[in-house]
């Protein structure tokens, strides 16, 4: 019987042993991760990058290379089809003259073509209302020249509207898709070096200084061709039409990244 109660004992005492080891480890776990935890949160704040946010601007005068002007003939007719057959009479004699100055059919393009019914009022006799009935039909068919003959301007106006031609309804002068590319190209670094100097300026007060570059967006599509003007009437003869140099933008976002000096 004594034995037996040893031997209990001894049980009971290496269960109590067990237990307290499994305790002091997961303790001993805890704070580690704990420890860890801190570190881990300490590296974070340490690493956490310091940015400044600038735009950078660069602009280009440009003489514009390209002349685009919006012609056409209007017409009225008491059937559509005589509409379209006078609208084209005249349209015809129009871009045979343009021809005589060297102008090609590659630099002519069909801009809108439009034929709708006119309409008359009039008082039905015996109802007293107002009905509208067709008289005739309107046929427009603008036409667009785009050439690099920028000094014909008066003399295309002048040679359309001397062949039947009764609407003029833009003049501009651009810029080609081409040199528009050139020039924007040509500008992103002259933009980024405006970022860049902003970017100094900002952060020269809070004694800090670039140290890298987070990322570089670049925005170019600031251009945009002016019109000389719209809707123009009838010209009755040759004035001086002269162009004015387009301005070609490139934009930049940088994001710099900065730390003390």
């Amino acid at each position: 019987m004594e034995l037996k109660n040893v031997y209990v004992v001894d049980n009971r005492v290496n269960i109590a042993v067990i237990i307290g080891v499994i305790l002091t480890l997961g303790f001993a776990v805890t704070l580690t991760q704990i420890g860890n935890q801190g570190i881990s949160q300490d590296e974070q704040v340490f690493n956490i990058e310091k940015t400044v946010n600038v735009i950078g601007t660069a602009t280009k005068s440009v003489e514009p290379d390209t002349l685009i002007i919006e012609f056409g003939v209007e017409t009225v007719a008491g059937t559509a089809k005589q509409a379209l057959e006078q609208n084209s009479e005249k349209l015809s004699s129009a871009i045979n003259s343009l021809k005589t100055i060297g102008i090609s059919s590659d630099e002519l393009s069909t801009s809108r073509l439009n034929i709708y019914p006119v309409y008359q009022s009039h008082e039905d006799l015996l109802s007293g209302r107002y009905v509208q009935e067709i008289v005739g039909f309107r046929a427009s068919n603008i036409l667009a020249v785009e050439t690099d003959q920028l000094s014909d301007a008066a003399k295309i106006i002048d040679l359309v509207i001397g062949q039947g031609a009764n609407r003029v309804d833009l003049v501009s002068f651009t810029v080609s898709t081409p040199k528009v590319k050139a020039v924007k190209e040509s500008l992103i670094e002259e933009a980024v070096l405006n970022a860049k100097a902003k970017a100094e300026i900002a952060i020269k007060p809070l004694d800090q200084k670039i140290v890298g570059v987070s990322s570089i967006i670049v925005d170019d599509v600031g251009y945009s061709p002016s019109p000389m003007f719209e809707r123009a009437g009838v010209f009755a003869s040759s004035a001086p039409i002269f162009s004015s140099d387009q301005d070609i933008s490139v934009n930049v976002n940088v994001i710099f990244l900065i730390a003390d000096r």
